[in-house]
């Protein structure tokens, strides 16, 4: 191909499990990526290929990506692989391993800023739960905010491991307790500040569970939500005594702050 040609082309590039079902499976794949035309979608040339990878080559290739990220007003994510001058801002080191949240994502970055807003007293502001807290990073800056007692909670084996090697990272585990569970099963504590950074069809369905959770002084933090998710949801907080108090938008997403009525 030509210079101009190697503009205009587009890789995509996409990871499987080499066992004994890969052949057939790439087989289906050539064949529904040559029907393409079929769909009056021009392709242009196709060149197909296969390369091997081993499991910790694309596992770690993202990590050049990752870089020094200020979060919130008080913070700065690092990887924990790199080196950061201390500056006028907490770092926070996290290692994601395969687990989802390093702070980038604006669900994160919103749940951080109202996290750095709602915790204003400590002494009354004792303990927090992370309902799907992935990398464990709401619950390092809770701890660094000053909650004593915090409790991170997800179902993904991969998150719960690379939380509380966070949490150890951090050295904030005096502070921060990392569960395997889903969502607030076999939860029956109140708590000062709730946190849920999930996809809007896991916050409806979470929703019902948390006013037992709840005292009259909670702020519920929920993140991840589309705005056209919002009226739903905001109508749900209606038919379980809570009441919306706040939000913020960042590009396509929002976060709600509630409490209960």
């Amino acid at each position: 191909n030509n210079n101009n040609n190697n503009k205009n082309r587009v890789r995509l590039t996409a990871y499987y499990y080499n066992d004994e079902d890969f052949p057939e499976l790439f087989s289906e794949l050539k064949g529904r990526i040559n029907k393409l035309a079929d769909f009056s979608i021009d392709t242009g040339e196709l060149l197909i290929s296969l390369n091997d990878k081993h499991h910790q080559d694309w596992a770690t290739s993202w990590h050049k990506y990752f870089k020094p990220l200020d979060i919130g007003k008080k913070f700065i994510v690092c990887p924990s692989w790199e080196t950061v001058e201390e500056g006028n801002r907490q770092i926070i080191k996290i290692d994601p391993g395969m687990a989802f949240g390093i702070g980038g994502h604006e669900t994160t970055q919103m749940c951080v800023s109202l996290l750095e807003k709602y915790i204003v007293n400590v002494n009354e502001q004792k303990n927090m739960l992370d309902i799907g807290t992935g990398t464990g990073i709401l619950t390092i800056v809770a701890a660094y905010l000053g909650i004593q007692d915090i409790l991170g909670i997800d179902l993904d084996p991969a998150a719960v491991s690379a939380a509380r090697e966070n949490i150890s990272i951090n050295q904030v585990e005096d502070n921060v307790r990392i569960i395997k569970g889903d969502m607030t099963k076999d939860i029956n504590n109140t708590f000062s500040i709730i946190t849920a950074n999930l996809l809007p069809n896991l916050i409806m369905r979470l929703l019902p569970s948390v006013p037992p959770l709840m005292s009259d002084k909670t702020k519920l933090i929920l993140s991840g939500i589309i705005p056209e998710k919002k009226d739903i949801i905001v109508d749900t907080f209606g038919h379980l005594g809570l009441k919306l108090i706040d939000e913020e938008k960042m590009n396509d997403w929002l976060s709600l702050v509630a409490i209960k009525e």
